[in-house]
């Protein structure tokens, strides 16, 4: 995924080292964004947003993004999924548009 993403002009991302307890995701040096990267046969969609949700409060970023990849297919074919508040607040972000309550 890292090197996915260097490839794509992101020359600052790197593989993060597992956390612990300060789990910040898997991929660092993209700001605002915490990864949480699976490479399985099958997903759990519910706990793998949750897990991303809860590597970015610990990163103190505003989006938190599971990246979920077929085991033995191309990164590129992987899903990027997130829970519709994030998928909002990352709309109203991109069109600068003033945050909206709950």
């Amino acid at each position: 995924m890292a090197d996915y993403l260097r490839a794509g002009g992101f020359t600052e991302a790197f593989r993060l080292a597992p956390g612990g307890l300060n789990d910040a995701g898997d991929i660092g040096g993209i700001k605002d964004f915490a990864f949480e990267c699976r490479d399985k046969n099958a997903f759990e969609l519910s706990n793998n947003v949750k897990d991303a949700n809860d590597r970015a409060v610990k990163k103190n970023c505003a989006y938190g993004v599971a990246v979920l990849k077929k085991r033995g297919r191309n990164v590129s074919d992987g899903y990027v999924v997130c829970d519709l508040k994030t998928f909002v607040k990352l709309l109203q972000d991109f069109y600068e548009m003033p945050g909206q309550s709950e």
